[in-house]
């Protein structure tokens, strides 16, 4: 989805949503990251999916379609994907 097509609020949420799955993933991947941090990024994408499913809003095709359909929402065991 990019921004430029955002016209709803159901979009613009799985938007950031979206975004901040980007982050955790982009942070999964370094081999030098805080992990602190890391474990923020991942609570607050969390939180936003859980938001999602919770007020029945569409992921649309977003990295938060893949966490709800294909991890049972689960982020944390998204992002262990892209860890080395």
């Amino acid at each position: 989805m990019f921004k430029e097509r955002v016209r709803t609020v159901e979009e613009a949420f799985a938007y950031v949503t979206d975004c901040t799955l980007a982050t955790v993933s982009s942070m999964a991947m370094k081999r030098s990251r805080s992990k602190g941090e890391y474990q923020r990024q991942i609570s607050i994408a969390q939180t936003a999916v859980d938001w999602m499913r919770y007020q029945g809003l569409s992921p649309y095709d977003t990295r938060a379609r893949e966490v709800i359909h294909l991890y049972d929402g689960s982020v944390l065991d998204w992002a262990q994907q892209y860890e080395h």
